[in-house]
């Protein structure tokens, strides 16, 4: 049988890219709430300052060089910004940290807020403080296809000029098309991949079970084979080729994912960027370094259905050099998150390149808030529950905005029996979660309730069904009436939190407890049966007074 050469395409264009493509346009924001793919590292809070720091340097430099006035808006891109936590952190470190400097700023940005999936940008922009936002005008949700870059449009397909003095993107390189190449003894060859196609006598063969990594490959995409090619025909122009010869001369052998699609972004945004504009992006290193590929498995990592690639780093350097722009890249950290600064067409201002060094290189605070916080938990787990609140508190002075924080940290301080440390956390949780996201009412009433102040736990309670009815809530609040000896409203609170949620076990206890109790205040049962036990326990006690000799 004649192997069909249609029947093989490159590893980019087969079935897993197609499925990873549908993803993002299917399964919106929960591919990021529900767990499919973490981003808490270029999520958080002390990531999106240290960007902010640079965006305050850049704009000075520019008015330095002459290149914009103090009256200049300026336009920060933002692409593939999925959840938006990002966006915000960077606004309010610019409205609240960054002194007169930062607030400046914030009042001239234009903040284009992009991704490619329509499902996900309009989750995103209903979500809390990017809703504010957006309906201040700060923010401009657009839709930005990576693979199109320069074609923007609104929700309602209205065109948006893009016009960037800074493009940011987190976590887009390693998800955009890659293919894979593998160098030996001067021949290239690539990873193809056919679908449900039957093994034939004279297919490619593919690697060995022995390979771990082809095992990888099989498990990933069924069928594959190593195919050789000539670099120069599998790409528009000569540039890639160029490039990979370059970054792989001194390996013998050697394989390499090659983000060709970001390459090509990267391209095209530098080329329409005003002259000392800049793009940052972070992503997930390979472990490579100048002169070094990695020897690891360049197998994506899936989450969801998302295909995830390692993304090596050393490609961008001679890419700058062509171009003749200047590049800053923060230092391996085997497998976690790496920076890279682009100044196009212009040198680094001294002042920028300092802030890149302070905030990516000599100090790593977003990777530092992950760290402890995971810290924070192990501790908490393992009942070091002092050592674990200290913990929390570093995340949250370098991560005030996030909610789950304040919750953390008042629980360990509970779990110490520090009643009003924890409403401290608490308290300045419950002053920031405007739009009540966390039931902090509910973890204060725990703490009143503990500290047997149930008038105070039942008002905060009441107080917190009149704002956002939640079963949970009615079941703490039928609670706190039971020990109040208020039955008919316990009763009330039962019954609204099972009109909310009527499979929940708590409501069907909560239930359970206010008939048992409410019959012994009827009738008295408790004392009768106390009384009972106690002639029983006398007359226990006679009999054995009686029979010892």
């Amino acid at each position: 049988m004649t192997l069909e050469a249609q029947a093989w395409v490159p590893y980019d264009e087969g079935h897993r890219w197609r499925s990873h493509a549908s993803y993002f346009q299917t399964r919106g924001i929960q591919a990021w709430t529900e767990g499919d793919i973490p981003y808490r590292a270029t999520n958080n809070h002390a990531f999106a300052h240290q960007h902010a720091v640079l965006l305050v340097e850049l704009v000075e430099a520019l008015q330095t060089e002459g290149r914009v006035t103090a009256e200049t808006r300026i336009q920060v891109l933002e692409l593939g910004g999925g959840l938006g936590d990002f966006c915000v952190g960077v606004l309010l470190a610019l409205r609240d940290e960054l002194g007169e400097a930062g607030r400046a700023l914030f009042d001239r940005v234009s903040y284009v807020f992009t991704d490619v999936s329509r499902l996900s940008l309009e989750q995103a922009v209903q979500r809390g403080a990017l809703a504010g936002f957006v309906a201040s005008g700060q923010v401009l949700p657009a839709l930005v296809d990576a693979r199109v870059p320069l074609v923007a449009h609104t929700l309602a397909w209205e065109a948006v000029p893009l016009a960037p003095w800074a493009v940011v993107a987190n976590y887009l390189c390693c998800v955009l098309p890659t293919k894979v190449f593998r160098k030996r003894a001067g021949t290239w060859l690539e990873l193809h991949s056919r679908h449900h196609s039957p093994l034939t006598a004279d297919a490619p063969s593919s690697e060995p079970e022995e390979n771990e990594e082809a095992s990888q490959w099989r498990t990933l995409l069924g069928e594959h084979a190593w195919l050789p090619v000539d670099l120069r025909e599998t790409f528009r122009g000569a540039r890639h080729a160029s490039l990979l010869e370059e970054v792989l001369a001194q390996d013998v052998e050697a394989e390499l994912a090659y983000p060709y699609a970001f390459m090509e972004l990267l391209d095209s945004f530098l080329a329409r960027m005003p002259k000392g504009g800049v793009f940052l992006f972070s992503d997930f290193e390979d472990g490579s370094a100048p002169g070094h590929i990695a020897p690891i498995s360049r197998v994506p990592v899936v989450y969801g259905d998302s295909l995830n690639h390692p993304v090596c780093f050393p490609l961008f350097t001679p890419w700058a050099r062509v171009r003749g722009d200047e590049l800053l890249v923060s230092p391996g950290w085997y497998g976690s998150t790496r920076t890279a600064l682009w100044r196009n067409g212009a040198p680094l201002a001294s002042s920028l390149r300092e802030a890149f060094t302070r905030g990516f290189i000599h100090s790593q605070a977003g990777q530092d808030r992950l760290d402890f916080e995971l810290a924070a938990q192990k501790l908490s787990e393992a009942g070091e529950h002092k050592r674990a609140l200290r913990f929390y508190d570093r995340c949250i002075a370098m991560d005030p905005h996030a909610l789950t924080l304040y919750a953390q940290a008042g629980a360990e301080a509970l779990a110490l029996g520090e009643f009003e440390t924890a409403l401290r956390y608490l308290r300045e949780g419950a002053s920031r979660d405007l739009f009540r996201q966390q039931g902090f009412a509910l973890r204060m009433s725990e703490v009143s309730c503990r500290q047997g102040a149930f008038p105070q736990a039942r008002e905060l309670l009441e107080r917190a069904v009149q704002e956002h009815e939640a079963p949970l809530t009615y079941v703490a609040l039928g609670r706190v009436y039971l020990e109040l000896g208020e039955h008919t409203r316990a009763f009330q609170a039962c019954a609204r939190a099972g009109e909310l949620a009527p499979d929940r076990q708590e409501v069907a206890q909560l239930l359970s407890d206010v008939q048992g109790a409410w019959c012994e205040a009827e009738l008295g049962l408790a004392a009768l049966a106390k009384g009972w036990w106690q002639d029983k326990l006398r007359s226990l006690n006679q009999t054995t007074r009686e029979v010892s000799p």
